[in-house]
């Protein structure tokens, strides 16, 4: 003859309740649910058992790209000035270049063009155009290299760097290559040039966005958050 049913434990007598659960061992023994050493309740142990913390994990550090360091801001600063002095150096390459058109003095205080083509026109725009480019590809692959002193200022000093050596070149190159004088158109038979112009002067930012789109680059293949910053760092300490 069997004894009367097994109650939830807790149970208040003269309640109905639900028979209990016979995979469930409350006192820990081995069972679908019980787990040696584990509390009481409809849920599995974790691995280790309850109250038990899981090892505490220190958050990643991630460097900071901003505000700079100083070994940025001097960096800047060189990148600008270099780019300025090499500004004024192209100039006189510039005018060396660039093709102008050409006179002949047929009579005092007349000329005429000796190849009227117009590709003379435009000619000094390409040259300016091509010296400016090969720039600032070459400023931008220089600065990222410099791997202490990656991030946005360098950036930033790349794009005004580049556009005040593009403005140097060509008011220089201008005061360079000033062409005749009007004491030459009195000189019947003498060829004379026209002085050296900018036409375009949208040619003026081919230095800076060449060299912040070069920089960006590097900066598009780089996993790293401090953009290798602390790899040069260690390596270097």
């Amino acid at each position: 003859m069997s004894g009367p049913p097994e109650t939830s434990p807790g149970a208040v007598p003269g309640q109905p309740t639900a028979p209990a659960d016979p995979r469930f061992h409350p006192n820990g023994s081995a069972g679908m649910y019980g787990t040696p050493g584990a509390a009481a309740g409809p849920y599995p142990a974790p691995p280790g058992g309850f109250g038990i913390p899981a090892p505490y994990q220190r958050p990643e550090v991630r460097a900071k790209v901003w505000p700079p360091r100083k070994r940025e801001w001097v960096t800047a600063a060189v990148v600008i000035g270099a780019l300025a002095v090499i500004g004024a150096a192209l100039a006189p390459l510039w005018v060396q270049l660039a093709p102008r058109l050409a006179f002949r003095v047929d009579q005092p205080g007349r000329a005429l063009p000796v190849l009227p083509e117009a590709e003379e026109y435009i000619g000094a725009d390409g040259q300016f155009v091509f010296i400016t480019l090969i720039v600032g590809v070459a400023a931008g692959i220089a600065c990222w290299l410099v791997r202490r002193s990656r991030g946005p200022l360098v950036l930033l000093a790349l794009a005004v760097g580049g556009l005040l050596g593009a403005v140097i070149t060509w008011r220089l190159g201008m005061r360079i290559g000033t062409g005749y004088q009007p004491a030459d158109l009195q000189q019947v038979g003498k060829i004379i040039y026209q002085p050296l112009t900018l036409r375009a002067t949208s040619a003026l930012v081919v230095e800076p966005v060449a060299a912040v789109l070069v920089y960006l680059l590097g900066v598009g293949f780089t996993a790293r958050n401090d953009l290798g910053q602390d790899v040069a760092s260690s390596g270097s300490g």
